[in-house]
């Protein structure tokens, strides 16, 4: 019997993983924002439900899969495979790879990226030859502005640069990143007494296929990066897991928001260690002094886009500064609540992210990266979805006009959107059910880790 059901666990798997890899490489080979778009999001929803076949298979608490070295590691070389698939194709969904590409190289030539904008005339020299393919240069967007990217990133671009200005190698660079957080999980998962089988919610994650092997994305180090500091909290390495928060808030800041999270979890000496480590990493940069944050500044006062909540903010006050600034103070109380309700700093992190996610003015698809791995620990159904819904939001290019900026289409946004709340407000009516209604039932703090 044991054998049969174990014959039965591999048959599923199978076929499960043979259908979403013939998807991936249909959606490999369609990869478009525009005259293909239907048929690459046609393959991408098709990723998406065998991906959330198997992550039912996974999670039945009913006949747990087995947690055989054979059973994980055959999930993971699925997932490999996957992504060998996407590797070859060019970065088209996004070209925030080309900036990669052109910062690292830029720090190789002496410049300082913080100093320049790519279009700035003292570069002119260092812009690709007429004819190159593909132009790195002129794959850059808003080449008026500096880099927006901290100083552990850019030592990233610099570290991948020094072996080649290919961007499919800057791809591989950030794959490798994205297998790292894989087997950081299944640290976690284990750490935790889940099933590490769990681990196929994030290796065949149609978006983090799509968004790292195929675009290159570099919050696969950053969510690197804290997810190991996440692990290193669970094994008390209490040093370890500031200096790993430390560098993940120095790849994308949004690690740094995590960090009063963190302070029921460890030594109020450790963070010490984040000034330390931020002051180290910043010393290479700090010839520009405040003009190193003039990028980024640019980026929160232009951009937005595929947004949710902040949609229905700016719709009720009117003014996008005045939308912002209830966005900061929601999040500021929302972090502090959690940790006057000592919420562990893995669900802390799990619930502050999903927050920045539905407040921020700009949500692209590649942000949902930083909650992909938690999905192997929480398994929300609403995040599920939204992982596979938000392929969505690359519509505005092939429904726009030639030549326009993209603008977000209404009924497309809520194709997008309006399952995941549903089911997210209905997963927040089961928890408080039967229960008395209270802040830690209602975000799930009654619970374990």
């Amino acid at each position: 019997m044991k054998i049969a059901t174990t014959s039965r666990h591999w048959l599923v798997l199978a076929a499960v993983g043979a259908g979403e890899l013939v998807c991936t490489a249909i959606a490999a080979g369609f990869v478009s924002r525009d005259d293909t778009y239907p048929i690459f999001l046609s393959a991408y929803l098709g990723m998406g439900l065998f991906w959330i076949v198997g992550c039912y298979y996974v999670l039945r608490p009913e006949r747990p899969v087995p947690e055989s070295r054979g059973f994980i590691f055959a999930i993971l070389g699925v997932g490999l495979m996957m992504r060998a698939f996407m590797l070859p194709t060019e970065p088209i969904l996004s070209d925030d790879i080309f900036r990669y590409v052109w910062d690292g190289r830029m720090q190789h030539a002496g410049v300082n990226p913080y100093a320049y904008p790519p279009d700035a005339p003292d570069l002119r020299g260092f812009r690709d030859r007429p004819g190159s393919e593909p132009s790195i240069y002129a794959g850059i967007n808003n080449k008026e502005i500096p880099t927006i990217y901290p100083p552990f990133m850019q030592m990233a671009f610099y570290a991948a640069t020094a072996v080649s200005s290919n961007v499919h190698w800057m791809k591989l660079f950030f794959v490798g990143a994205d297998l790292a957080i894989a087997f950081v999980v299944m640290g976690l998962l284990g750490s935790l007494g889940r099933n590490k089988a769990r681990i196929l919610i994030y290796a065949w994650s149609p978006l983090v296929i799509v968004e790292v092997a195929g675009s290159g994305h570099n919050d696969a180090l950053a969510v690197t990066c804290l997810m190991a500091a996440l692990l290193a909290i669970v094994q008390h390495r209490d040093r370890l897991a500031m200096g790993l928060l430390a560098l993940s808030g120095l790849g994308k800041l949004l690690g740094f928001a995590l960090l009063p999270l963190f302070t029921r979890a460890l030594r109020w000496r450790t963070f010490l260690i984040v000034p330390l480590v931020t002051v180290a990493m910043s010393l290479p940069y700090a010839s520009v002094g405040a003009d190193a944050f003039k990028g980024l500044t640019e980026y929160g006062l232009r951009w937005r886009g595929n947004d949710s909540l902040f949609h229905v903010l700016f719709f009720l006050t009117g003014s996008l500064d005045h939308a912002k600034v209830v966005v900061g103070v929601a999040l500021i109380v929302l972090v502090l609540g959690l940790v006057a309700l000592d919420a562990a700093p893995i669900r802390g992190s799990y619930i502050t992210i999903g927050a920045v996610l539905l407040l921020m003015p700009t949500v692209h698809p590649w942000y949902l990266l930083w909650m992909a791995p938690f999905l192997a620990i929480y398994a929300s159904p609403a995040w599920l979805l939204l992982m596979i819904t938000v392929g969505l939001s690359y519509h505005s290019a092939y429904l726009g006009n030639p030549g326009q900026a993209w603008e977000d289409t209404l009924w497309v946004k809520g194709l997008e959107y309006v399952p995941f709340f549903a089911l997210l407000v209905l997963g927040a009516w089961r928890r408080v059910r039967g229960r008395s209604l209270s802040a830690k039932t209602l975000l799930g703090l009654h619970s374990p880790p």
